[in-house]
């Protein structure tokens, strides 16, 4: 397994034969490389997990070809990224896909996209967004603790059942719209 932009690896445990990646040194890192030119030959990985990477690439596109390079035909590959979330890891956070972006990117990069999910309700996604103004501003502890009560109360809201979503205002394509991260899974072809 590769472990793409692992970081410090928290998903390392699930995976024994692993090897992490990424382009700075860090606890859960094997292997310091780049995404866009991976330092491994062809068919090398039976399966690559890559968790919110791409929208800290310049090119993205390379990226998903160095993928198809490095995995073995069949293998398959399983990604996080950012929708509607904050700019992070400034100043190295450059674009955010819908689910069409990742699955129009995977495709032509020779890959059968099998599932793209969002991860989070509308009513999380927001919560999400609240948790993050309160880290990420300087606020009075009162304004700071209500922040964060009103994300925790949100993210436990159940999203109506059967509320019908739309992905335009116009309301002629259904679906959900609003996510703070889509999860992406692709076999190579």
């Amino acid at each position: 397994t590769l472990d793409l932009g692992c970081g410090r690896s928290p998903t390392a445990d699930g995976f024994p034969n692993r090897l992490g990646v990424d382009v700075v040194p860090d606890t859960g890192v094997d292997v310091i490389a780049d995404a866009h030119a991976l330092p491994f030959s062809e068919n090398s990985f039976e399966q690559i997990i890559c968790s919110e990477v791409l929208e800290h690439l310049y090119e993205p596109a390379r990226a998903a070809g160095e993928m198809a390079r490095v995995l073995q035909k069949g293998g398959q590959v399983a990604l996080t990224v950012p929708f509607v979330y904050p700019v992070h890891e400034a100043p190295h956070d450059y674009q955010r896909f819908t689910g069409y972006g990742l699955r129009r990117l995977f495709v032509s990069s020779g890959f059968e996209v099998q599932q793209v999910t969002e991860l989070f309700t509308e009513e999380q996604t927001l919560a999400i967004l609240l948790q993050r103004v309160a880290f990420q501003r300087r606020d009075a502890a009162l304004r700071h603790y209500a922040y964060l009560l009103l994300a925790h109360l949100l993210f436990r809201l159940p999203a109506p059942a059967r509320a019908l979503r739309y992905q335009d205002v116009s309301r002629k394509m259904p679906g959900p719209f609003l996510t703070a991260t889509y999860l992406l899974v692709a076999r190579k072809m």
